[in-house]
């Protein structure tokens, strides 16, 4: 597929196999970069509608993740948050990616170059506890970031990739400092902090932001309290997000869709900063909302308007259609009309008439007697 960005414009065209290409949207996200997406993705559906993707984290990442640090992002999907952090740390930081689907790397190295990001990669590999290679199974169409290790329902296919730890990713790199390391692999978080190494055990990431969801965790046969008892045993301490609060340190660690846990190495000595944007996007993003259903309602009130006015043009066309019909039959009537009243017959009769009226008057007894005579005559 070959891309054309000028002058605001895109253009998709269609690869050399004459495969079927999905039409892209561009869309500036709120955050400071831009994103090319496919509408018909439930996750690109929400990025379009509001600019940024889970407000609560993403104004968390913004206040810990500075310029010059190193950050990875495993399950980079299409690259919302690889490019996030990219734009957070600056050429003179670093990102890595990860991601075990290649047309996810394909999608997160495509809004990389829209970007210029140069200083971030992307690398097709599932992270795991071990060297080798797994299945993995792609999810549909409309819901590609469910795609997992584990066995989910209605993926379109399995394929086969190769898997690593990220301690052995990281070492072959020379890291050796992760500032924030965000998880969101579909199930397989356990495997990818066990694949964490010396990088957990010796605190040296110092900001693990992970999806902590059972209905997401049981597919690879784990759980929220197996995934925090990994972090725990490391020192590390949980954090979440209250919408009424903004982010505080967790009392207790239970399995949740609606937000991310935060997990703070013992060895950071910064507090978090006490104050969150998050709250004001969450209700920024309510208004736009229930601005964005008043404008689905009024499309649809006003598709409703064109379909009962199409109605009423195909009405009025077919009206004239019979006006045209019923003034041609009127011609053809009028035509045999004066065809009769100039024949020879009719203006015998006329002259028949002429002296019936003479001879005898209208509305009287001999003029009834003879119509009724001259009609059973006729018969």
């Amino acid at each position: 597929m070959n891309l054309l960005i000028a002058s605001g414009q895109l253009e998709v065209k269609s690869d050399p196999q004459n495969r079927s290409v999905s039409p892209l949207q561009p869309v500036k996200t709120l955050l400071g970069f831009d994103l090319l997406l496919n509408p018909s993705d439930y996750f690109s559906y929400l990025l379009i509608r509001d600019g940024i993707f889970e407000a609560p984290e993403s104004d968390l990442v913004s206040r810990l993740v500075r310029q010059g640090d190193t950050c990875i992002d495993a399950g980079s999907h299409v690259g919302y948050y690889t490019c996030f952090l990219a734009h957070l740390v600056g050429e003179s930081g670093r990102v890595y990616a990860f991601d075990a689907n290649p047309e996810a790397c394909d999608a997160a190295k495509r809004n990389l170059s829209l970007n210029g990001m140069t200083w971030a990669e992307v690398t097709n590999i599932a992270l795991s506890d071990h060297e080798g290679s797994l299945s993995f199974h792609v999810s549909s169409d409309e819901q590609t970031g469910l795609s997992s290790v584990g066995l989910i329902p209605n993926f379109k296919k399995t394929i086969h990739v190769p898997c690593g730890r990220l301690e052995t990713s990281l070492d072959n790199r020379g890291i050796n400092h992760v500032r924030l390391l965000k998880i969101d692999v579909e199930g397989s978080e356990e495997m990818v902090l066990s694949g964490l190494g010396r990088f957990l055990t010796d605190h040296l990431t110092d900001f693990i932001l992970v999806e902590l969801y059972d209905e997401r965790l049981q597919v690879m046969n784990t759980n929220t309290e197996k995934v925090r008892q990994i972090l725990r045993k490391a020192g590390y301490l949980a954090w979440t997000y209250e919408s009424t609060s903004g982010w505080l340190m967790a009392d207790e660690v239970q399995s949740r869709g609606d937000c991310n846990y935060l997990f703070v190495s013992p060895s950071v000595q910064e507090t978090l900063p006490p104050f969150s944007l998050a709250p004001i996007l969450t209700h920024t993003l309510a208004a736009w909302r229930r601005e964005s259903e008043i404008l689905q309602t009024r499309e649809r009130e006003t598709e409703e308007l064109r379909h009962e006015l199409d109605a009423l043009q195909q009405e009025t066309q077919q009206l004239r259609e019979e006006t045209h019909r019923l003034q041609q039959e009127a011609l053809r009537l009028q035509e045999r009309l004066l065809a009769i009243e100039t024949s020879l017959g009719w203006r015998a009769l006329n002259v028949y008439r002429k002296f019936r009226d003479e001879l005898v008057s209208e509305k009287t007894l001999r003029r009834k007697l003879y119509d009724f005579f001259a009609g059973w005559t006729h018969r």
